[in-house]
């Protein structure tokens, strides 16, 4: 009898194994595209390389290199939860499309970037990446002279119309190279499913989703004399650099 107790309590932990064994994977996390169209903008003006647009004090400018890297993207849902979207992309002024990673399939009322690489990856090679990589060696360089510098966050160059009056032919050039773990600068998006927008951000597995920005480089010029202050281009934090810097959270706004 008790062998008999026994040989069916064996046989049913072995059905509860069985049953637990088959059961089904958690299903993977559907994730879609989340994609940046940025425009580079001096006020409400779109500008390409070249054009002749004036600065934040009225002076004319052109800009000639405007780039700048995106990283630690992070999607924010209405419980003010946050989704990270992994990828660190290289913004470049003439483009406006870019790929940034898979989010997971949901509904977001705002996202938060940083303007910088993290010190996570600041501090690598860039021959460590793959060339394909934005954060591979690039034509004009985005990296200091060594790893302990780490990446050009934001590089800005162009003309300046020198003149007292400052509405002529742009003569003199500027030079803005802003870097350094300490310069790393967050920027937080309004809340898009509220108004004036009243639309959340809609991540689906069939097409994504695509933010749509602009970045004033008039708000990151703000207060700088760019015709006397015209370089920073070391890793020295210098108050030209900080100054930059600080503006960059107020460059960016939704598209209209």
């Amino acid at each position: 009898m008790r062998s008999t107790i026994k040989m069916s309590a064996m046989l049913m932990v072995a059905v509860v194994l069985f049953l637990t064994g088959c059961k089904d994977p958690a299903p993977a996390t559907q994730t879609g595209m989340l994609m940046f169209h940025l425009h580079t903008n001096l006020d409400a003006d779109e500008v390409d390389a070249g054009d002749v647009h004036t600065n934040w004090n009225g002076k004319n400018i052109q800009l000639d290199r405007a780039q700048y890297y995106i990283s630690g993207v992070k999607l924010i849902k209405a419980d003010n939860s946050t989704v990270s979207v992994p990828g660190t992309i290289l913004v470049r002024m003439g483009q406006e499309i870019y790929m940034v990673g898979n989010a997971p399939v949901g509904t977001y009322k705002s996202l938060s970037f940083n303007v910088g690489v993290q010190p996570a990856d600041n501090h690598k090679a860039p021959a460590t990446h793959s060339a394909t990589d934005d954060l591979s060696e690039q034509t004009p360089t985005m990296h200091f002279a060594s790893t302990a510098d780490g990446y050009i966050f934001m590089a800005v160059e162009g003309m300046i119309d020198s003149s007292a009056g400052g509405t002529g032919t742009p003569d003199k050039s500027f030079s803005y190279h802003i870097g350094t773990d300490a310069l790393l600068k967050t920027v937080t998006m309004p809340d898009h499913s509220a108004a004036p927008y009243n639309t959340s951000f809609v991540v689906s597995a069939t097409s994504g989703a695509t933010v749509h920005m602009m970045a004033d480089y008039n708000k990151l010029f703000n207060t700088v004399d760019m015709s006397t202050n015209n370089i920073t281009n070391t890793t020295d934090i210098n108050w030209i650099a900080t100054t930059l810097a600080g503006n960059i959270p107020n460059m960016f706004s939704y598209e209209e």
